[in-house]
Parts: C-alpha cells; structure tokens; sequence
C-alpha cells in the first residue's frame, strides 16, 4: 500500500503512484503570484508608510498579472475538486478539519453578508476557501517534501525583499520611522504585503529553520537572513513571537538534560525548581516593567498604545455591542465606516475582535471551532512533524495584533501562511492514515495463518 492511497485510490502492484503535485504546485503559485505583483506595483515609500505614493491604477500591469494568476489558481483548483469529488469522494483524512475551516467561511463570510446590519458580500472570499478545498483533495507529499514546500514558499518572500531593500530602497525601504532603534530610521517593507505580513513571514521561516533546518550549507545562510528581515520590520508581534519560541526551545532542551531516566523522583524536583525560579524572574521582570514610563521610551508612544490599536478595539467592541449575534457585516473597517473613524486602519488588528464585531457571536464561534480542529489535528501531528504546530503557533500570535485569516485576496502572504498551515494538517492525516493501511494490510497475512 502507497502513501498515494489516502487520497481515495489504492495503487496496485507494479503501479507507479500519481504525481502529488497539486499542493505544491497551489502553494508555490499563490507564493510566487504574490511576490511578483508585489514587486512590479509602483510605489514611493521614502516619506514613509504613512504616506506612500501609490499607483493603484487598475489597468497597469501588475493588476492584470493578479487576475491571471488568480484565475489560473482558481480554475485549476476547481477541476481538482470537482475531479476528486467524483473520483474519490471525500476522504476522511483531513476530513474534520477541513469542515471545521468550511464552518469558519460560513459563518465569518457567507452568513455577515446576509445576516449583518450592514449587508454585502465580495466575491473575493470565493477564491481562498476553493484553494483550501483543493488542498484537502490533493494527494499527500512526504514530510520533508512539505518542510521544503514551506521553505521555498516563505524564503522566497524573505530573500526578495531584502534584495528589493538593496535595488528598490525606495519601494521596499518605509522612511522616517522612530522606532527602538535610533540607528534604524527606517522599516523594511519588503515584498508581498507589508511589515506585519513580512515580520510574520520571517519569523515562521525561521522558526521552521529551527525545527526542521535545511539539509545543505544554506541553512546558517536562511537563519541570517530571516534574522535580518525580522529585525528589519520592527514588527513586534512577530520579534515576540520569535522569543517565545526560541525559549520553549531552550527551556524543553534543558528538561531533558535535567531529566534522569534513573532518578524519576529526583527529575520532577529539580524541573519544578527550575520553573519556579524562571517564574520568579518573569514576575521580577513584570514589576520592573510596570514602574517604567513606557511613554517616554524612544517609541514608547506607540508601544503604550500598540499603535494605535487599542482605539480600534474599543471601537470594535462597541460596533459589536450594537448587534451581538450577527455583528456588523463585512463592510467593517472599510469604507464609510472606515472613513468615520480611522482612515489609515484597514481592520480592527486583532482576528477575535474583527470576528466578533464583523460577524458577531456566532463568527466567533465558528471561528473558535476552526481553530480547534486545527489544534486537535497539529498536536496529533506533533510525533511525526513538528511543522503543523510552528505554524499554528505563528498565525495564533499573529491573531493578537492582525487579522491574518481575513483573505480578502488569494495572493496574499498571511494567506500562503494560512496555507501551509492547512496543507500541513491535512497531508500529515493523510500520511497517517496511509501508514495505518499499510500496517493492517502487512499484518494481515500473518492473522490468517495464526486462524489457519
């Protein structure tokens, strides 16, 4: 039995299994659509993201280049549906979550636009769930053929814009930022979105590097230059995310070196120990912080406030207090109501409140139930790969500050994060689930001799 089975076909002897191409092919389209158009849109950031020279002409190249790389997308992930819908059904590997991520589009996309105070739907919204239902149809690839797809995909984001950062500072390069550092006046824009979305990028690659690192030379050479990107962002979810990270590293890697398969008793001890006195520091840490002026720090402004993010919670929560069940619509934070209250925020910068106020109770409920499918399928995945896991992690911590599961567009970066992270939840069922066949078939000759 061949890993190619989980998909819905048994591969008989002498058979060559079907080429798992589709998911890469998905991922490393929408990944390099995304970078590309990214690069040829014109734009001036040297006065500052704040106040960019934007050419949003609709009918420059660029434009055009997103509709067909979207309808290229879109059209060959419509007929791998509907050809896997016919030819194999649904398979129940990948099954629960990706009805737990049909559950979220419901009700956080479909129902608002009918159900919110503000009515109103964008056709957009169509294009990602179709990608993602694609992906639960493709045909499983191996576990390091998925850490390379994820690699290539986010690399190629994190090395194009610190190239773009050199040839195009004027396009990659947001001047006039005060931040932490007063030698970085600037911000690395990059390709592909923006800091948040570049800071999110760069820090995923990295954490990925950590835990399933490049098999060749390159692998110091990606950690510097993730490293460099992120720092490069000033994006501060992202550097949190990162630290946390790395310690949960360190901290596991010293448990199991305290750890004495011939002292159990003793273990607990000295691990208990060692949390109380990293405890005690934090607490230490904490009560030092709190009697700091945050706001005189060089961008202490913007840190006391999360840029400004605070305000727009607060507006958020009171726009959902007007329609508890149903919330606002999709129109939230965009158009009139954006103009009303803050022009320069596209979204409420948090993926709860966005979800509670845009789609009320019931969008968070359905987007908690997404989530916790993919927490269920990623820990079940942790004793085969650790790469489901890095990247829930990462889009949850992005969900404290962004709104990375909005999906808008196909070509964006949070979406091809977004992505991976499905493929990886899925591909890694299917792996399973083949395995599981193949045990049962190679155990099974030996149960009918021991009848016999």
């Amino acid at each position: 039995m061949d890993a190619a089975s989980a998909g819905g076909e048994v591969v008989g002897p002498g058979e060559r299994p079907p080429r798992a191409w589709l998911l890469p092919f998905v991922i490393l389209t929408v990944a390099l659509g995304t970078l590309i158009t990214d690069v040829m849109t014109p734009r001036d950031l040297s006065s500052g993201e704040d106040a960019p020279e934007w050419n949003a002409d609709p009918n420059i190249l660029p434009f055009k280049l997103i509709r067909l790389v979207t309808a290229l997308v879109v059209a060959v992930c419509a007929v791998a549906v509907t050809r896997g819908v016919i030819r194999r059904g649904f398979p129940r590997a990948g099954l629960s979550t990706w009805l737990g991520y049909m559950a979220f589009v419901l009700t956080c996309f479909v129902l608002p636009g009918v159900t919110g105070r503000v009515p109103g739907f964008d056709t957009r919204l169509l294009y990602p769930p179709l990608a993602f239902t694609a992906l639960y149809f493709a045909r499983p690839v191996s576990s390091e053929g998925l850490a390379t797809v994820c690699r290539v995909a986010l690399g190629a984001v994190v090395y194009a814009s610190l190239v773009a950062g050199v040839v195009y500072p004027t396009q990659a390069l947001a001047g006039n930022f005060v931040g932490f550092f007063s030698w970085l006046d600037f911000r690395l824009y990059g390709v592909g979105g923006g800091v948040t979305s570049l800071g999110m990028v760069s820090s995923t690659f990295l954490a990925l590097e950590l835990v399933s690192p490049s098999r060749t030379m390159w692998h110091w050479l990606h950690l510097g230059a993730g490293a460099t990107a992120l720092l490069l962002t000033h994006a501060k979810t992202s550097w949190l995310f990162l630290l946390c990270f790395v310690a949960f590293l360190l901290l596991r890697r010293l448990a199991r070196r305290l750890a004495s398969p011939t002292r159990p008793a003793g273990v607990s001890v000295r691990v208990l120990a060692f949390a109380a006195v990293g405890s005690g520091l934090l607490a230490l840490a904490g009560y030092q912080l709190s009697r700091v002026d945050v706001g005189s720090l060089r961008g202490g402004e913007n840190l006391a406030t999360l840029t400004g993010r605070t305000y727009i919670w607060t507006v958020s929560f009171n726009t959902w207090l007007d329609d508890p069940v149903f919330g606002y619509g999709l129109g939230l934070w965009e158009g009139e109501y954006r103009e009303r209250y803050a022009p320069e925020f596209p979204h409420a910068h948090n993926q709860f409140i966005q979800t509670l106020a845009s789609a009320g109770l019931v969008g968070l409920l359905g987007l908690l139930a997404y989530l916790w499918a993919a927490w269920r399928a990623a820990r079940r995945a942790a004793p085969t790969t650790p790469v489901p896991l890095v990247l829930l992690a990462s889009l949850l911590t992005m969900c404290l500050t962004s709104v990375p599961l909005r999906g808008l567009y196909l070509l964006e970066p949070m979406v091809v994060v977004h992505l991976l992270l499905f493929a990886a939840l899925v591909n890694t069922e299917k792996l399973e689930a083949a395995r599981g066949e193949e045990g049962a078939a190679a155990a099974e000759p030996g149960a009918r001799g021991e009848l016999a």
